[in-house]
């Protein structure tokens, strides 16, 4: 097949594609030639080569192409180390200043940079081909002055193309330009986002040729630039969020947004249960104000540097009266999770419950789980590893008494932890007496357990390799099933409410500080569930 010389000519139309078909071939150079001259020595040459370049023939069906290693980090700790040292010795190998993450993603390194024509797999380290290394040079082609005297020349055609195009639509363009600011400038519209790039004087040339309505809006127009660019700060008539006394009195409302208690009294309550044994050092904020900016972090899960910049502190400051104050919350307020006596759960025991199990219902139990950072440590991240919520977590038990108040919180427990297991573990079997009956869900397979305390447990059937239930297990799986949701109301009341317990927690929250023995998500939890008890209850009493 021989190359036609319209069609060469075409394909082959820029200077360095020549020079570079020249440079493969290795035509000799004959002189000072032409442009045309040298076109025809190119097209003559490829007509009598037998193979051509496989770049000029658009077919590498032999070449693959690679991506640029990234560093694996789910395939333990030694992968990682290989991959991040593979990723740099390919960077360094390609040395091209111009890199950036776009170009890393969509680009490939083709085989002909390998001795194998493919890259060596991430394990074999000392394999030839684990790093690019042939052909890295970066050649710097001579360009021609008739190719450079073309570019120019392009570029002087477009630039000319534009300007006619400017003056064309030159005595329009400022109307045109009045008339869209002035519409985005009426009443109504916030005026922050437009730019002025047009002076004000341009403007008033502009609005004596306008009708009078459209020179009324030139004038507002000024009056309203005159008002955004005045000095006057414009934060001085911003509500005050200083969290202190005079913030929350006679508004049970914002007491109940920013705090989640129900009333400003019941919030005063709670203060003055806590404070008085709160050792705190001397600083710009009130014993109140620190109390009432730890129960925004709980509610609103706030980012410390907003409390910072809120209050007008340091972020750890922020820090320490957090942990200060759940320390004392914590003591104080973790009796009102009390279980309850026999005598009480008689005297509190909704309808629902005695038409179904009589007085026998003691507690309602579940578990939920908080999503946590990923751990450095790799055993504490298999530990955390929750199959169900395919994160890490934390897994924490709850009890509900019939009358919906929170009367158990189990320690936080790693996420791969069963049901069964931490229901064993937690220490809530302990305040079974006989007789006792309790709630749960499938998935608490702790008879045996319960039974040895001389209690009952009651959850939904199990088919049993049966095809359906008996009817008689049917309407027990249904009684079972409208009174256990009770749990999960309150669980979904103590997250909404206190929003922290949604959030993805630091890794920080887990460990136990210097000197202590509780880790703070423990003390949060306690302080959290008691808050709830402190509000009306989610169950109906009738």
């Amino acid at each position: 097949m021989s190359y036609s010389p319209t069609k060469s000519i075409d394909e082959i139309d820029d200077l360095l594609e020549m020079v570079k078909i020249m440079q493969v071939l290795d035509i000799p150079s004959k002189g000072l030639l032409t442009l045309d001259e040298l076109k025809r020595q190119v097209i003559t040459a490829l007509n009598q080569s037998q193979t051509k370049p496989n770049w000029i023939a658009g077919q590498r069906k032999d070449l693959s192409f690679c991506r640029v290693p990234k560093i694996v980090t789910r395939q333990g700790e030694e992968t990682e180390i290989l991959s991040t040292e593979r990723r740099r010795r390919w960077l360094t190998a390609i040395s091209r200043d111009d890199l950036t993450d776009k170009i890393l993603e969509n680009d490939r390194v083709c085989g002909e940079h390998f001795h194998s024509g493919i890259a060596a797999p991430l394990w074999d380290k000392w394999n030839v081909d684990w790093v690019p290394s042939l052909k890295l040079g970066h050649e710097k082609l001579k360009v021609s002055e008739a190719s450079v005297q073309q570019s120019q020349e392009r570029v002087r055609r477009a630039t000319e193309r534009t300007k006619r195009m400017v003056e064309k639509d030159s005595e329009n363009s400022q109307i045109s330009l009045a008339k869209k600011r002035l519409k985005h400038n009426e009443a109504g519209h916030s005026v922050q986002n437009i730019s002025f790039d047009v002076e004000m004087a341009d403007i008033e040339d502009i609005s004596e040729n306008l009708p009078d309505n459209l020179r009324h809006a030139v004038t507002q127009t000024e009056l309203s630039c005159n008002t955004v660019l005045s000095p006057e700060p414009i934060h001085q008539n911003l509500p005050s969020s200083d969290f202190d006394e005079a913030f929350f009195s006679g508004d049970d409302d914002k007491v109940k947004f920013y705090t989640g208690l129900p009333s400003f009294e019941i919030l005063q309550t709670v203060f003055f249960f806590v404070a008085s044994h709160v050792d705190r050092r001397r600083g710009v904020l009130t014993k109140f104000q620190e109390f009432c900016m730890v129960l925004v972090k709980l509610r609103l899960s706030v980012p410390h540097l907003d409390l910072a910049y809120r209050l007008k502190i340091s972020t750890s400051s922020v820090s320490r009266i957090l942990v200060t104050w759940i320390t004392v919350m914590d003591i104080r307020l973790t009796p009102i999770i009390k279980w309850p006596s026999r005598d009480e759960l008689y005297k509190t025991m909704p309808r629902c419950f005695l038409d179904a199990f009589g007085r026998k219902t003691t507690v309602i139990i579940d578990c939920f789980e908080i999503f946590i950072d990923r751990p450095s440590n790799l055993l504490a991240r298999a530990q955390t590893f929750s199959n169900y919520k395919h994160h890490n977590t934390v897994k924490v038990l709850i009890g509900v008494t019939p009358q919906g108040t929170i009367c158990f919180v189990s320690e936080a427990w790693g996420g791969r932890t069963s049901d069964k297991f931490l229901t064993e573990k937690c220490g809530i079997l302990e305040k079974l007496l006989p007789g006792d009956m309790v709630l749960a869900d499938r998935g608490f397979t702790v008879h045996e357990s319960i039974w040895f305390r001389h209690a009952d447990l009651n959850i939904p059937a199990f088919t049993k390799g049966k095809d359906q239930l008996d009817p008689v297990d049917v309407e027990k799986t249904r009684q079972i099933a409208t009174l256990r949701i009770h749990v999960e109301r309150i669980i979904g009341t103590l997250r909404q409410k206190y929003t922290i317990l949604q959030q993805t927690l630091p890794t920080d929250y887990l460990a136990c500080r210097s000197g202590e023995s509780v880790p703070l998500i423990d003390r949060m939890l306690r302080v959290c569930s008691a808050l709830v008890n402190l509000c009306p209850p989610t169950i109906p009493f009738d």
